[in-house]
């Protein structure tokens, strides 16, 4: 894949680079949007494409040059993918879930 890549560049396909680049690195993150609005190139990426736009998590970029709008969407995604991992990390001690039932001991007389 990353012989696409080389090759992608060599031919100067610069927009079909930064695609490739973005499922070769970040295969969790999809293309959500790319639209060009007030003189600028608008790129969105998801890891939930399918969910609805008001409650999709995206990462969004513009720049004036296609390319650049996709390689700085890439960059955040990047960056978001890295923060969420370090918030993922434990901070504390693991525990088993509990197999035995829960019971409710509050008094609401």
């Amino acid at each position: 894949k990353t012989g696409r890549l080389a090759r992608l560049i060599q031919a100067k396909a610069w927009t079909d680079a930064a695609l490739t680049l973005i499922a070769l690195e970040t295969p969790d993150w999809k293309l959500r949007r790319l639209e060009y609005q007030d003189g600028e190139w608008v790129c969105s990426l998801s890891t939930e494409p399918n969910m609805p736009v008001a409650t999709d998590d995206t990462v969004d970029a513009r720049h004036e040059v296609l390319p650049l709008a996709i390689l700085s969407a890439f960059l955040e995604a990047q960056r978001g993918s890295g923060e969420a991992c370090e918030a993922r990390s434990p901070t504390g001690p693991r525990l088993r879930p509990a197999t035995d039932y829960a019971i409710c001991c509050d008094d609401f007389a």
